[in-house]
C-alpha cells in the first residue's frame, strides 16, 4: 500500500479517524483532571563532606574528582534512602506506619557537589516533613556507615505551593495519538480484509485479461 492509497483510505473513513482520537482524548482528560490527584514535591539540598575531600581539596574550586565523588555519594544516599531501617526510623519519628505513599528521589548535579533529596506526595506539608526527617536519618546513617565527615543541609524543604504533577496535558496528548494510531490500524485492517474487486487494475491482476469495457449500474441498482 502506497502513501497515497493510505491517505485515500483515511479520507474515506475520515469520521472514524477523527472520532477515535477525540474520544480517547476526552476519556484521558476526564481521568486526568477528574480522578488523578495533584502531586507535590519537596526538596532538600545537602552537602556531604567526605574524608577524601577534606584531605585533598585545595582552594575553593571544584575538581573533576570532587564531582565524581559527589555522584558516587548521591548513589550511596539513594541506596540508603531505600534501606528499610532508615525508612522505618523516619516513619516512626513522624508517626507514620511506613513511607510507601511517598516517592523518594536523590540526585546530584554534574557541576556541583550539592545533593538533592526530593520527596513527592499528594499532601505538600507531609512531603516537606518527610523530606526533612529523611535527610536527618540519612545524615546519621551516612556518617555511621560511610566515609563521610558531615552532612550539611544547604536548604530545608518547604511545603510546595504548586503541584509538580501529574503531567496531564502530556497524558491527554498521548491518548489522542493512541486513538489516531488505532484508527489508522483499523482502516488498514478493514482494507486488507476486504476481498471485493474495486478497480479495473485489480481485475487485470486477478484474471490476467485486459478490461475492454464497462457496464455501469443505473441509479437504484438496476442495470
Amino acid at each position: 500500500m502506497t502513501l497515497l492509497e493510505l491517505l485515500h483510505l483515511l479520507r474515506e473513513r475520515l469520521a472514524l479517524v477523527v472520532a477515535l482520537p477525540v474520544v480517547f482524548g476526552l476519556i484521558a482528560a476526564i481521568v486526568c483532571w477528574g480522578f488523578m490527584p495533584n502531586q507535590y514535591t519537596a526538596e532538600v539540598s545537602i552537602y556531604a563532606l567526605a574524608h577524601l575531600e577534606s584531605s585533598s581539596q585545595s582552594g575553593d574550586y571544584v575538581t573533576s574528582s570532587d564531582l565524581s565523588a559527589s555522584q558516587m555519594l548521591a548513589n550511596d544516599f539513594a541506596e540508603l534512602a531505600k534501606n528499610e531501617q532508615v525508612q522505618s526510623q523516619t516513619a516512626d519519628v513522624l508517626g507514620l506506619e511506613n513511607l510507601n505513599d511517598y516517592e523518594i528521589q536523590i540526585t546530584s548535579s554534574t557541576t556541583t557537589r550539592v545533593i538533592k533529596v526530593a520527596v513527592t506526595s499528594e499532601d505538600p506539608d507531609s512531603a516537606a516533613l518527610v523530606a526533612n526527617e529523611l535527610v536527618a536519618q540519612l545524615s546519621d546513617a551516612a556518617i555511621r556507615v560511610m566515609e563521610v565527615e558531615a552532612v550539611n543541609v544547604v536548604s530545608d524543604a518547604k511545603a510546595p505551593t504548586s503541584p509538580s504533577g501529574p503531567n496531564r496535558p502530556m497524558y491527554a496528548m498521548v491518548a489522542v495519538l493512541a486513538g489516531l494510531f488505532l484508527a489508522i490500524a483499523l482502516v488498514v485492517l478493514e482494507d486488507m480484509l476486504n476481498t471485493t474487486v474495486r478497480s479495473d487494475q485489480e481485475v487485470q491482476e486477478l484474471l490476467g485479461l485486459p478490461v475492454i469495457g464497462r457496464y455501469p449500474l443505473e441509479k437504484g441498482g438496476r442495470r
